[in-house]
């Protein structure tokens, strides 16, 4: 479901490391990972809707943002935190872009985080900018598995297409592995496939960020998990969570020792 409403501000402080402001033309997300914990911030909030299944386009953000850029702000915007700034209603409506063309006549830095290759489109918006970042969030160089893991989502072929386009352009680009998935995607050789990917499309960095084991997440992912061993796998590191982040940690030092950031 796609309807439309507004805001009040465009951009608002963020928490986030290396936000200073987050910006969000979207509420809900269409992506429907099933690996999302989004939804279960927003419960906390009073949503009672399942996150994937709506998607609210805040159609006075350009305005709101023109208003609030007025008196100058220091810092980098991000776009975006609990939803994806790219994800299919902006082709529709083109929010995100918008927002770019004021923030480009700004002297704040913008962080753009994706699933989406729709952010090619805003090449030449972004080359605008004041030192552009575009990260790319993949939890997988398998399509296939990708689109049982997001279905709403482009595949992670098109998603390095993309990156590859905008680092030959020269804007800075980097790849978000996220979430690392016990007993699906932790193995070392897939995460090396992505680390490979990701630096032969020309990223400039790659993170990593363990799986997140809210109940509602748990249980989704669960159900896909069908192979003893994965399942083995998926059941320990629910049991031990800080021994999988442990194991995360070693992987990502072990991939950087190889190809250095």
């Amino acid at each position: 479901m796609i309807s439309e409403t507004t805001c009040r501000t465009a951009l608002n402080p963020s928490q986030i490391p290396g936000a200073d402001w987050c910006l969000n033309p979207y509420r809900g997300c269409s992506h429907a990972c099933v690996y999302c914990y989004a939804g279960c911030l927003a419960r906390k909030r009073g949503e009672t809707r399942e996150w994937g299944s709506f998607v609210e386009a805040r159609t006075n953000i350009q305005d709101r943002l023109i208003v609030q850029v007025k008196r100058p702000k220091q810092g980098t915007v991000l776009l975006s935190t609990l939803t994806d700034a790219y994800q299919a209603a902006e082709a529709r409506y083109g929010l995100t872009a918008r927002c770019l063309s004021v923030l480009a006549f700004t002297e704040l830095g913008v962080s753009v985080l994706t699933k989406s290759d729709l952010v090619r489109r805003d090449l030449p918006l972004l080359k605008a900018l004041k030192g552009a970042v575009v990260g790319f969030s993949l939890t997988t160089a398998d399509d296939s598995l990708a689109e049982l893991l997001e279905p709403g989502a482009p595949p992670p072929s098109r998603r390095l297409s993309a990156l590859r386009d905008l680092a030959q352009a020269g804007i800075r680009t980097w790849v978000f592995v996220a979430p690392v998935i016990p007993g699906l995607t932790d193995a070392p050789e897939e995460l090396a496939k992505i680390f490979r990917a990701a630096r032969a499309a020309g990223a400039r960095a790659v993170e990593l960020d363990p799986f997140n084991f809210y109940p509602a997440a748990v249980s989704r992912v669960r159900e896909l998990i069908h192979r003893p061993d994965q399942r083995a796998a998926f059941e320990s590191a629910c049991r031990d969570p800080k021994a999988f982040r442990r194991s995360v940690r070693q992987t990502l030092s072990a991939e950087i020792r190889r190809c250095p950031r």
